[in-house]
């Protein structure tokens, strides 16, 4: 489970925000994971990757300087039924991300790729968000199979992404498109402080979002924990472990802010600014 919130604004000028970009992965406490930091042998990226074996060095969110972002989120849809043939290996999703950020392949050309490979059903479900930090364009593709093929500019102002196919999304990522709209466009705030915060506290917010038809066919017994934007469940060791916010100006600063669980449950924030190339 991870949700994905996007505002864009690309005929921003000045100091206004051409993107802003919030975002929970929710996944196992006990993952192995690097939190935020800017890759060694690809300097100009920054984000976390995972550190599973046989998974290392891929990602569920990631940026580089030189205009690309990546977002991964599991996709939650009923059982296929039973193959003829015998099932393999899937390929780490979390490689979509990693080598989208570092490529120089066009982003069309990067999705149609993906969407040929993954008609084998090379990965488990996925979908796959990918942004434009310097012209605020938002491309995506899912492997659900009611998509039938990559979704190239998008050209909504508020997007919101879930675990299910974006033709039927969770109340939680309905209703939290228009909090979040109301937080990105709220006159009041003109502190990048103060805007984190809110973004923050929205995405540790715990109101559950019910009924939700969607919700509970897929998870049953799980939906009310699963209903919320922040996860959590007491008897759980699953959850949401990292909050992300991108900050995009029209001058190409960038702020990234990650939020991360430690092994106590307490959090620890990184605060990273950089400029785009």
């Amino acid at each position: 489970m991870c949700i994905l919130f996007i505002y864009r604004n690309p005929n921003a000028t000045g100091s206004a925000y051409r993107l802003i970009v919030a975002t929970n992965r929710d996944e196992n406490y006990r993952r192995p994971t690097r939190a935020a930091y800017y890759w060694e042998n690809h300097p100009d990226c920054l984000g976390g990757t995972d550190q599973e074996p046989t998974k290392e060095g891929g990602t569920w969110l990631a940026i580089s300087t030189k205009g690309r972002a990546g977002v991964l989120l599991n996709l939650s849809e009923a059982p296929k039924p039973p193959a003829d043939t015998p099932t393999t290996q899937k390929k780490g999703r979390g490689f979509l991300v990693t080598n989208y950020v570092v490529s120089r392949e066009t982003t069309a050309n990067y999705l149609r790729n993906l969407h040929e490979e993954n008609s084998n059903d090379t990965y488990n479900p996925y979908t796959l968000v990918l942004i434009d930090l310097k012209t605020a364009d938002v491309s995506f593709i899912s492997s659900s199979r009611s998509c039938q093929g990559p979704q190239l500019s998008v050209t909504d102002t508020i997007l919101g992404f879930g675990n299910t196919s974006v033709e039927t999304p969770y109340k939680k990522v309905i209703n939290g498109k228009e909090q979040f709209r109301q937080i990105v466009t709220d006159p009041k705030i003109v502190n990048e402080n103060v805007l984190i915060e809110k973004l923050i506290q929205f995405l540790k917010s715990n109101e559950q979002h019910l009924p939700d038809d969607v919700m509970e066919e897929l998870h049953q017994e799980e939906s009310k924990a699963l209903s919320s934007i922040f996860v959590h469940a007491d008897d759980w060791t699953y959850g949401t472990r990292t909050h992300t916010i991108i900050l995009v100006e029209a001058s190409d600063r960038v702020t990234f802010l990650e939020e991360t669980m430690n092994e106590d449950e307490t959090w620890s924030r990184q605060h990273f600014v950089t400029s785009l190339e």
